[in-house]
């Protein structure tokens, strides 16, 4: 019964995660998925954390659910601090493996399927373009190459292992 448990809270704590994700690239609102995600999740965090903005509410609910998925999980063989520690590494991965798998996703379909106007491939689009469009400003395509993805995933690695490496040393 706590697996289940444990199991779903992980569920929803990815999906709040998801949510914060759109809201930090700003994705396009009247996409079918963006406002799934926003219809049913958006008022459980702007209720439970009113004070904040909808980007930090999600993080903020990701945030507790992997805690308390965590904490009945592990409660008994680690401390209460050491699973806060580990839920925010928890999140962060999360976050930064939506990223990494989204620039992907981009590469793939631009040979495979572009200019798809499928909503879930628009929103791989929309986010890979967020994360990439900075570093085309300093690496443009070079001869019909664009290294742009190799760079932005070498950067997103780089970024969550230094996170990683910062939090963990909290604990």
């Amino acid at each position: 019964m706590i697996s289940a448990i444990v199991l779903i809270f992980g569920f929803v704590s990815y999906a709040f995660v998801i949510l914060a994700v759109f809201r930090l690239f700003r994705v396009n609102y009247f996409n079918p998925i963006v406002k799934l995600f926003a219809t049913y999740l958006e008022p459980i965090s702007k209720s439970l954390f009113f004070f904040l903005p909808p980007l930090l509410a999600a993080v903020a609910v990701a945030l507790g659910f992997k805690f308390v998925s965590f904490y009945l999980a592990y409660s008994s063989g680690y401390e209460t601090l050491v699973l806060f520690y580990i839920s925010v590494i928890d999140v962060l991965n999360s976050g930064f493996r939506i990223l990494f798998y989204c620039v992907i996703g981009s590469v793939v379909l631009s040979w495979v399927a572009p200019g798809n106007s499928h909503p879930l491939l628009q929103i791989i689009e929309e986010i890979s373009a967020g994360i990439l469009s900075p570093i085309r400003k300093f690496l443009p395509p070079m001869g019909g190459l664009d290294f742009t993805p190799i760079v932005g995933l070498l950067v997103l690695n780089l970024i969550n292992t230094s996170l990683v490496k910062i939090i963990s040393s909290l604990a």
